[in-house]
C-alpha cells in the first residue's frame, strides 16, 4: 500500500465525513475564486499587485479565522470532529459582517474590474488559509491520537 492510499484510508476512518465535506468545500472554493481572479487579471486587466495583496491579507484572516471551529478527538466515535465554540461564535459573527460588506469596504479604494478582482481574491485567500489551518489542527490531533 502506497503513502497516498495509508493516508487517505486514514482520513476515511478517522475523521468525520462532515469535517472532511467542510475541508473540501474550502479546497472547492478557493479554487473557484482562483479562476475568476485570474479571468479578470487576464480579460479586464486588472492590476495584480493589489490582487496579490489582497489574497495575503485574505490568507492571514483565513488563518485567524480558522479558530472558528475546535478541532478535537470524539473518543466515542474514535475520530476527529470540528465543534463551534463561543469566541469561534464571535468570530463567524465577525466574518459574517466582514464578508457582506467587504464590497463597500473595498469600494473606497477600488472601482469596477479591480474591485472585483480585489474581492474574489480575498474571499478566496480566506478559504485558502481556512483549509490551511483546520488540516494542520486536524493532523495535529491525529499525530498526538497516533493514527497519522
Amino acid at each position: 500500500m502506497s503513502i497516498a492510499a495509508a493516508r487517505r484510508t486514514v482520513r476515511r476512518k478517522f475523521v468525520r465525513r462532515r469535517l472532511l465535506l467542510r475541508l473540501r468545500m474550502f479546497a472547492l472554493v478557493f479554487c473557484g475564486m482562483s479562476v475568476a481572479v485570474g479571468y479578470q487579471l487576464v480579460a479586464f486587466h486588472a492590476s495584480p499587485v493589489p490582487v496579490l495583496g489582497a489574497a495575503v491579507v485574505g490568507g492571514l484572516l483565513g488563518l485567524v479565522v480558522g479558530r472558528m471551529s475546535k478541532v478535537v478527538w470524539h473518543e466515542e466515535a474514535a475520530q476527529v470532529i470540528a465543534k463551534m465554540d463561543k469566541l469561534g461564535g464571535l468570530m463567524l459573527a465577525g466574518y459574517l459582517l466582514l464578508a457582506v460588506s467587504r464590497w463597500w469596504i473595498l469600494g473606497h479604494w477600488f472601482a469596477g474590474h479591480e474591485l472585483t478582482a480585489v474581492a474574489l481574491a480575498f474571499t478566496g485567500g480566506i478559504m485558502l488559509g481556512r483549509l490551511l489551518s483546520t488540516r494542520r489542527a486536524v493532523i495535529r490531533i491525529l499525530k498526538s491520537q497516533q493514527r497519522y
